[in-house]
């Protein structure tokens, strides 16, 4: 066909479409029927169900199989789904079944059976999986879980912190009747995230045991994918932003008190330095050989972080270095 013909039989159709969805101002006749309205977007919102990306068994010994409902209609689970950070209420949640090896499909992971110990279940988690379950009623999407990780590592923000700033800024401004999240929904959101973030770097989906509290998971998780607590990112890297040579003392010793600089113990009595601290302060006052670390004694080990303790302000929070 050529163009014209062709924008005429699209321009038909949709004008059929239109006027069987009633968004048309004449009828059939060519009468006119009145103004059209705004089209509402809550009217035309599609249904949201949450259910496994695999349609067949892919089990080696049951030779591509289709997956049977695992549960009845009237017994299927009804959640909250938080989806671009608006929260979904009422949402099914549908789980398939191989009716020969009797492996659960879940849209976050696979419930297997272990073919080592009888009356044993392993649980796979999936890394494809586009939302996971954080709770008992609360599902989120992959763009929440990202957010959390970002809130934790960009602004160093607790469990508590990050879920005290999400109620505020958008459970309060949607019209749901579900409960504000949790801690413990946000710190199971964290933990899910970082296992498949690793485990695809890894390229494997972490496979653990079934029914393990959240605790274990990490505990577990760690022992397979933590790498004997090397960071893959941080592996065979060394520069001189963050490698130095080993030092025993500062090569600045003032003598202040951290507590006075805080407001607190404005009269405590500092003790004078002795020994390698003393002679420290002298090297740096006199701008000697030890302050620039020219003539060190580098028998040491280079180090490769530097851990400081200080004062945290605001929300409290806890960070740890591996």
């Amino acid at each position: 066909m050529t163009n014209d013909q062709v924008l005429t039989v699209i321009s038909i159709k949709l004008i059929a479409f239109a006027q069987v969805l009633r968004f048309y101002p004449s009828d059939g006749k060519g009468n006119f029927l009145g103004k059209l309205q705004p089209v509402s977007q809550e009217a035309i919102q599609p249904i949201l169900l949450i259910c496994p990306s695999s349609v067949e068994c892919e089990t080696m010994s049951c030779n591509p199989r289709s997956l049977l409902q695992a549960t009845k209609t009237r017994d299927t689970p009804r959640v909250t789904l938080i989806k671009n950070f608006i929260m979904h209420e009422n949402v099914l949640v549908l789980t398939g079944k191989c009716p020969v090896c009797l492996t659960l499909y879940h849209a976050d992971h696979e419930r297997t059976p272990d073919l080592m110990e009888e009356n044993q279940w392993n649980r796979v988690y999936l890394n494809s999986a586009k939302h996971f379950k954080v709770g008992k009623n609360l599902w989120v999407d992959r763009l929440f879980s990202n957010a959390v990780m970002n809130g934790m590592y960009s602004f160093h923000a607790s469990a508590a912190a990050y879920t005290e700033f999400w109620n505020n800024s958008f459970w309060t401004t949607q019209d749901v009747r579900c409960q504000k999240i949790s801690r413990c929904q946000v710190w199971q959101a964290f933990v899910q995230e970082s296992i498949r973030m690793v485990a695809a770097k890894s390229q494997l989906n972490l496979e653990l045991r079934d029914g393990l509290a959240i605790d274990e998971v990490a505990k577990e998780a760690f022992e397979v994918l933590g790498e004997n607590g090397i960071i893959r990112a941080a592996d065979m890297h060394a520069c001189s932003e963050c490698t130095h040579t080993y030092k025993r003392t500062a090569d600045i010793i003032t003598g202040d008190d951290p507590a006075a600089m805080a407001g607190n113990d404005e009269n405590q009595v500092v003790p004078p330095l002795v020994g390698e601290d003393a002679e420290a302060r002298e090297n740096a006052q006199n701008q000697g050989p030890t302050a620039t670390g020219q003539d060190m004694d580098v028998d040491h080990a280079p180090v490769k972080m530097v851990i400081l303790d200080g004062l945290v302000t605001g929300p409290v929070v806890c960070v740890s270095a591996f």
